[in-house]
């Protein structure tokens, strides 16, 4: 859980602000692991709420989309959202809300933006070789030693007749 302590900004007048750091080493938010969130926010006390921005830096587990492999992808969290104050309803365009305690878990709004922040091919290294599409071996980990010609589709075999004959001419 990500919570803030946010009483002394609820009870504020409207306009004013706060600045909060974050530095966090390991969080499952949802089905994500973080670790290594950090970054600063700035809370403005508006009037239904605490608006809050900033960008938060952190690692996301993923899985390669070549090779399957899960690696911690970096990501950049932009968070622009409004916490609603004590006693609001929740909705899905308000999932935070300071409790009466005056505390807020921002845990939905980290959760939601890290989603949005992550590539939609996410690919652990550049030179990333995959997975062979034969026999499923990781193509980073050793060459592949299964056979080429083997389960190939009798549908193809016209073209490699056709292949055949123009390396003989």
């Amino acid at each position: 859980m990500i919570k803030l302590i946010l009483s002394s900004i609820t009870h504020a007048e409207v306009g004013t602000q706060e600045s909060v750091d974050l530095a966090i080493d390991h969080v499952l938010v949802g089905d994500l692991e973080l670790i290594q969130l950090q970054g600063n926010l700035q809370l403005t006390r508006v009037a239904d709420g605490v608006s809050v921005y900033g960008e938060l830096d952190t690692q996301l587990r993923t899985e390669c989309t070549r090779c399957l492999t899960p690696f911690f992808q970096p990501v950049t969290i932009e968070l622009e959202d409004i916490i609603s104050l004590p006693g609001a309803e929740l909705t899905q365009e308000r999932p935070v809300a300071v409790n009466k305690d005056g505390w807020a878990d921002l845990t939905p709004l980290v959760r939601e933006y890290a989603w949005l922040g992550l590539p939609v091919n996410p690919i652990c290294s550049p030179d990333c070789k995959g997975i062979c599409p034969k026999c499923g071996g990781n193509r980073n980990v050793g060459e592949c030693t299964c056979d080429e010609t083997v389960n190939i589709d009798p549908r193809w075999e016209a073209l490699r007749d056709l292949m055949s004959d123009s390396e003989q001419a």
